[in-house]
């Protein structure tokens, strides 16, 4: 049996995962993501690998996902809700580890795994959001990652006669301040969420709102994407009981589900990267 080494790194946690080739997960680690070092960072990447005593599974890669744009050899420009910037990860896990590393957009590594063993297994196409600290996004095509322009979550939306990144006002943290700016004081997402259940008619113009700014997101992919089935998860789906209902209904065009694997996806996805690839550099 083979294994993989697979990260999923977040701008709130970060996990790690020896994972089989049968797609279970043998053993996982979860650490609260280091912010604004780059050094730290990459001091605790190599902290988590060791700590999942790797070297008796004799793994032939190590796949990381993580929330921002990645160049063709692996090296990171800028995590943005991590605070960083030039982040050679790539080069420095295969350093510290002599195994074969590879790195990709956190949601690309999640949508390929629903893509390839997930909601989107006997599909043709598939495109997965995430909808947490911040929203990501990937197009899935044939079991292969599509390249499109730009990480979605920062996609500009008109709200109230100005322009804002989607996800500082759609995402989890987004939410809150979406409430802000309506005057409305937040500390935790899920306090939106509860009040929803409460039929708090205060919050209820704000959640109309949320949900208009993802109507004309999924609007916008399924008109540049036409994908077989969009997938959703991220830390906003575990209140989908407040919201899906209504998303789905707005795009009858579109077979909508909230992902199969939940918050192991980027996992999953990273190990599913790490076998297709072989433990062969980014493709």
């Amino acid at each position: 049996m083979q294994y993989v080494i697979s990260l999923d790194i977040g701008g709130t946690n970060l996990r790690a995962a020896i994972i089989n080739d049968k797609y279970q997960i043998v053993n996982s680690l979860r650490r609260s993501t280091i912010v604004g070092s780059v050094d730290l960072f990459l001091k605790q990447v190599a902290e988590i690998i060791t700590d999942l005593d790797y070297k008796k599974y004799n793994p032939i890669a190590i796949s990381m996902g993580v929330p921002g744009r990645v160049r063709s050899n692996g090296f990171i420009d800028a995590l943005p809700n991590i605070h960083i910037e030039n982040i050679p990860l790539r080069e420095y896990v295969e350093y510290y580890f002599k195994i074969p590393a590879m790195v990709r957009n956190d949601a690309e590594m999640a949508g390929l795994a629903e893509a390839a063993i997930g909601q989107g297994k006997n599909l043709y196409s598939t495109f997965f959001i995430t909808i947490s600290t911040g929203v990501g996004g990937a197009y899935i095509q044939d079991r292969k990652i599509c390249q499109y322009s730009n990480e979605i979550g920062h996609t500009l939306v008109h709200y109230h006669n100005s322009y804002y990144e989607l996800e500082k006002i759609a995402s989890g943290s987004g939410i809150i301040n979406l409430c802000r700016l309506n005057g409305i004081e937040i500390e935790r997402t899920s306090q939106f969420f509860e009040r929803i259940r409460l039929r708090d008619t205060a919050i209820f113009p704000v959640f109309n709102d949320w949900l208009d700014i993802l109507d004309s997101f999924f609007t916008d992919i399924v008109a540049a994407f036409s994908p077989s089935i969009i997938v959703l998860t991220g830390g906003v789906m575990k209140s989908a009981d407040v919201f899906l209902d209504e998303i789905i209904r707005r795009h009858p065009e579109v077979i909508i589900k909230p992902a199969g694997f939940d918050q192991d996806a980027g996992l999953i996805g990273g190990a599913a990267f790490g076998f297709l690839n072989k433990g062969s550099a980014n493709k």
